[in-house]
């Protein structure tokens, strides 16, 4: 594994903690909490914060898809490197392993001391603008372009499309069935989970069915995808972490996830962000890959809009 873009080392150990053994855990905590030390740490420096032996690093690092740990620790350098010379609006480093804020809401933290936001709500609410803005590379890390591109095809040329989503991601999967729809390219989106079983089991080789779940591990939305699977589907998973349930089902993975995001996180906390505006790209993906049909719907569908707005 060697990857190309700036955040991604830290996006895939984040991604793949939960899918480790416990004691490749307590590696990988040291790893993303050290990130910024890990050029200057031995091997065997790590085994001793983590806990474990020296074997137990190198393990970490091949499940987590690097050939060892001095692969790892060339790619953090790199990557730190980058995030050096990259600054967001506000003139600060964009950072790739910071904590989360007091409250635990991951991607929003405490304004630094003597800025002028300070914790004030209207500061909070413009501070997380600014670390949404600086925490997109960090997003899109584990984002795979030939992913992206099959999962648009599938899209657009099945014979039946229906979207999945249960607890916060049930919103977004309706948001995602109607912009489809919207754009030329009827979905649906049932929201009664044994409805939505149904409806899987009754696709066909020809459709598709796009699970959005952050965790990856909602039992509702699993037993969907595994009934799409045995009917012979395409199944297209949109979650935050590389390595779960939902990803060993989907022939497809679309994984985005905020830079910071634990797993706790994303089952207690979840933030639906990065998902939501993936499924603005893949709808302005599939609309294009639709053409003109896709704009003669749009015309129609801002007809009906317009029926609809008060004077």
């Amino acid at each position: 594994m060697t990857p190309s873009r700036p955040g991604e080392v830290i996006a895939t150990i984040r991604s793949l903690l939960p899918s480790l053994l416990p004691t490749e855990q307590a590696v990988a905590q040291v790893l993303l909490a050290r990130s910024a030390e890990i050029v200057e740490l031995s091997s065997q420096q790590v085994a001793e914060l983590a806990g474990a032996s020296r074997a137990t690093v190198v393990r970490t690092c091949q499940s987590l898809g690097f050939s060892g740990y001095q692969q790892l620790r060339v790619l953090l350098a790199r990557d730190a490197a980058v995030a050096a010379t990259a600054h967001d609006g506000t003139g600060s480093a964009t950072r790739t392993g910071s904590p989360t804020a007091d409250d635990g809401t991951p991607g929003a933290r405490p304004a630094a001391a003597g800025s002028g936001s300070a914790r004030t709500p209207s500061g909070i609410v413009e501070d997380t603008f600014r670390q949404v803005a600086a925490g997109v590379v960090g997003m899109v890390a584990l984002l795979d372009g030939d992913e992206v591109a099959r999962a648009v095809e599938a899209i657009a040329t099945a014979r039946r499309v229906v979207v999945v989503g249960n607890g916060l991601s049930g919103p977004l999967a309706l948001d995602a069935a109607a912009r489809l729809t919207g754009a030329g390219r009827p979905a649906e989106a049932p929201f009664d989970v044994i409805n939505q079983q149904i409806t899987a089991r009754l696709l066909a080789p020809e459709d598709v069915l796009l699970v959005i779940s952050g965790s990856g591990s909602n039992a509702a939305s699993l037993r969907s995808a595994d009934a799409a699977v045995a009917a012979g589907a395409t199944v297209i998973a949109v979650t935050a972490f590389a390595r779960s349930p939902l990803t060993q089902l989907a022939g497809t993975n679309l994984v985005v996830t905020m830079p910071d995001l634990t797993f706790r996180d994303e089952i207690t906390l979840a933030s639906r962000l990065p998902q939501a505006i993936l499924v603005e790209g893949l709808v302005a993906a599939v609309t294009a890959r639709l053409g003109e049909s896709a704009v003669r719907a749009k015309a129609l569908a801002l007809d009906a809009i317009s029926d609809n707005l008060a004077e």
